[in-house]
């Protein structure tokens, strides 16, 4: 009987819906960004035998290139499952499952420490059935891995138990760049748990002793790092330099780079669990209340990561995606949560719990105008897109077209080998002026070119294919 007590139950749960998103996912091809940071990389890695840690350059031709400040162990990773148990896609969604239920057990006790034994099986619902978090699942994507790493990382703070962060801080690190900054901050508000703790300022020996669990990665990290630099020079291309890692160039274009990030940040249902903080804060700061460790060390950590991309939005034209900032909002889910549950009569707290789940869903529906940007590999509704585009291929070949005269948007070009794993080699390109578009809602295209695909006057739609808010469309210049 004690198996089946009431919080198992809620572990059983949640564990039981990612495994049915395996199934549902296990023929997904590899989708957003996990083409270039899975897949190209992991080819890579794959056809060489291991033979160099350094992708080619960008601007090497090949069309494998690496992006040096992202650490490549995913792809290292994906590429040894590949050779042990075969070049498929669904080795991918199976090798993300247990990092799932390492994320699910782990946040379960990180939540332990916030909440009363009643409380935390509802509340490890809304931290696992996030929008974000669920869909980045689904699609096998490393910051799914990079997230559950950070989760372990902060147990491990929580309950003192320096090898096992050693180990969190590894795969937090070796993810992407993001990563990086995160566990460098994740130092800094480990120390100031450790001056809380103590009650006293930290000697240098005290630490010391907090480093020594982030030392055998920041070894590692500085090692490759070097590595990289002595071979390849500076990570960024003249197009990235000139591009998103360079200065705004107005302060209208730092308005909507900070709208961006306002909106990416609360979007897809996570606006509840904003008001709720933002009313928190109010009555806390109020009431001037006193908070424990534990939540002190959280906000931290909270106000640290939001100031970091807060930065970014002046310094840089990085767009901003969903899935950055799935650390922030648990973060806050939790601080949120557990505050406003004392505020509000006993009763009325599972009625909030099922409210802010209910809420929560609702991210997988919020679909934006076709001409506003949006974080498809964030939300559910995205589906329809693995069906639609077998069908819109197959429909090609078909019809016999020539790929050499067929050019599409984000997701849809490029070499099919790279996201479906079939040796085809067929390429779809990028260029404008061919004779075929391929045009989806889930590319965010330009705006402009929405106009000129849709004015009659130089393209026609051949076929669409369509499927709840996801459709493709090939257009055949007039």
């Amino acid at each position: 009987m004690k198996l089946l007590n009431r919080n198992n139950i809620y572990l059983l749960l949640a564990l039981s819906i990612y495994a049915i998103l395996t199934v549902i996912s296990m023929d997904f091809c590899y989708f957003w960004d996990n083409i270039q940071q899975i897949s190209k990389e992991a080819h890579w890695f794959y056809f060489t035998d291991f033979n160099s840690l350094l992708m080619p350059a960008q601007n090497s031709g090949s069309e494998i290139v690496g992006t040096g400040y992202h650490p490549p162990l995913v792809g290292i990773m994906t590429a040894a499952l590949w050779k042990v148990f075969g070049y498929k896609l669904w080795v991918s969604h199976i090798f993300v499952f247990p990092w799932a239920i390492l994320m699910i057990y782990n946040a379960y006790k990180i939540i332990g420490h916030f909440f009363s034994e009643k409380q935390i099986g509802w509340v490890l619902l809304i931290v696992v059935l996030e929008s974000s978090l669920l869909t980045q699942f689904a699609i096998a994507s490393p910051d799914f891995i990079l997230f559950t790493a950070f989760i372990i990382s902060l147990r491990a703070i929580l309950e003192r138990k320096p090898y096992l962060l050693s180990i969190g801080i590894f795969f937090l690190c070796c993810i992407n760049m993001r990563g990086v900054f995160v566990g460098a901050i994740m130092f800094l508000v480990n120390c100031y748990f450790g001056y809380l703790q103590s009650g006293e300022k930290l000697s240098i020996r005290s630490i010391f002793k907090i480093l020594f669990p982030y030392l055998p990665t920041l070894l590692i990290l500085t090692a490759y790092f070097v590595y990289y630099f002595v071979n390849r020079g500076w990570f960024f291309s003249i197009s990235e330099v000139n591009g998103h890692y360079s200065m705004p160039n107005g302060i209208g274009r730092i308005v909507k780079h900070l709208a961006e990030f306002v909106i990416r940040s609360a979007e897809n249902g996570r606006i509840v669990i904003w008001f709720i903080g933002i009313y928190v804060a109010f009555k806390t700061i109020k009431s001037k209340a006193v908070l424990s460790i534990e939540t002190k060390a959280f906000l931290l950590f909270f106000l640290l990561l939001n100031g970091l991309y807060l930065f970014f939005v002046f310094i840089s034209q990085m767009p901003f995606s969903a899935r950055y900032f799935m650390p922030q909002f648990f973060l806050l889910s939790i601080l949120a949560v557990s505050e406003f549950v004392k505020l509000i009569d006993v009763r009325k707290i599972r009625l909030l719990f099922v409210l802010i789940l209910c809420f929560e869903l609702t991210g997988h529906f919020w679909i934006y105008p076709e001409k506003t940007s949006k974080s498809w590999d964030c939300t559910l509704a995205h589906l329809p897109y693995y069906e639609l585009r077998k069908e819109c291929f197959d429909y090609i070949d078909a019809e016999k077209l020539d790929y050499k005269e067929i050019s599409a948007g984000f997701c849809l070009y490029g070499n099919r080998e790279f996201p479906e794993l079939k040796n085809n080699c067929e390429k779809i390109g990028t260029d404008s002026i061919c004779k075929y578009f391929i045009y989806s809602n889930i590319s965010n295209v330009e705006d402009s070119f929405v106009d000129e695909l849709k004015n009659g006057t130089s393209w026609k739609p051949l076929k669409t294919f369509e499927k709840g808010q996801v459709f493709i469309t090939i257009y055949k210049r007039i």
